[in-house]
């Protein structure tokens, strides 16, 4: 699939169906993630990958699941019965190591949580590759995240988003054609690119 309509056509699926997703496919798509530019080139984000019905469980809880219930299509759910769970990590000690401590010191943004967030979208558009869904999720409880994996209790390792993969389900949900009018209007309507200068 072309860059630009693979581009296009994504978008956070919120419903998988109970397929598996194939082993060979999974690594593929998380070593796409891992080829990202990161500061410094100090590959300074992890990956952690949860199959575990328990942990995606609580995953579930952590990702506030229970929220979009009410939103018509959303499979229920969606991030416990998701054959795959990636929860991009930024690591701040992997940054501090080239760039001394505390990484807030020499940094002017927090570069391990943008190239975790780098990661995440190639992840993103690679499971969509693979024809596949995803979501973001990125409104998160990050304690109860980081306790669902065990990350240091230290704080140093921090869990950027919740990401469920797999297979669509064909009950999720789609935009009538009103909706897609108005987001597409909402999308030709707002400036966001701009010349040589600032402008309104």
């Amino acid at each position: 699939m072309e860059f630009d309509v693979l581009l296009r056509k994504r978008r956070n699926v919120y419903g998988f169906q109970d397929k598996a997703v194939p082993d060979a496919i999974l690594h593929k798509i998380l070593e796409n993630a891992r080829h990202v530019p990161s500061a410094g080139f100090t590959q300074d984000f992890d990956l952690v990958v949860v199959r575990d019905p328990e942990t995606k469980r609580k995953l579930a809880e952590a990702g506030r699941e229970q929220e979009y219930a009410g939103y018509a299509g959303i499979v229920q759910s969606f991030i416990e019965k998701a054959p795959v769970v990636v929860v991009p990590c930024g690591n701040k000690p992997r940054f501090e190591s080239k760039y001394g401590s505390p990484a807030e010191k020499n940094s002017r943004i927090p570069w391990w949580l943008t190239d975790s967030a780098f990661s995440s979208i190639i992840l993103i558009l690679s499971a969509f590759q693979e024809g596949m869904a995803a979501a973001f999720i990125g409104a998160i409880d990050e304690k109860m995240v980081a306790e669902s994996l065990n990350l240091p209790a230290d704080g140093s390792i921090i869990p950027l988003a919740i990401i469920p993969i797999g297979y669509k389900h064909k009950e999720e949900r789609r935009f009538d054609p009103e909706m897609r009018k108005k987001l597409k209007t909402l999308r030709q309507s707002t400036n966001q690119i701009h010349w040589e200068k600032w402008s309104e």
